[in-house]
């Protein structure tokens, strides 16, 4: 599950500039587990063979975190605050971008 690579992902949201630096997940066993049964506070950014539906559970996330789904360019398609255990979100993206919400708090803006 763990991938050395890391990538720094530039945003807009909501008028506000985001600068990310994340782990890459590109294989299908760490786009699988994604953030469940972890309480690291690092983002992770999934990257797809192509543009498809892709569906983020919470189901066994302990925190609450903000998920930004982009397309093949890097526009953000959907941008959701999702809460543990409860919250479910579906977009069609080439990458999808999670990033604890404690994280946005500590400066994680450019």
């Amino acid at each position: 599950m763990k991938e050395e690579n890391r990538k720094k992902i530039s945003f807009t949201l909501n008028g506000k500039d985001f600068l990310v630096d994340a782990r890459v997940y590109k294989s299908l066993w760490s786009q699988g587990w994604g953030k469940m049964f972890s309480f690291s506070k690092e983002p992770i950014f999934f990257v797809f063979l192509e543009k498809r539906e892709v569906d983020i559970h919470m189901l066994f996330v302990f925190t609450p975190l903000l998920v930004v789904w982009f397309d093949e360019k890097m526009n953000v398609v959907k941008a959701e605050k999702m809460k543990p255990f409860v919250s479910f979100g579906s977009a069609k993206a080439r990458y999808v971008l999670e990033i604890p919400l404690k994280k946005l708090r500590k400066g994680v803006r450019a």
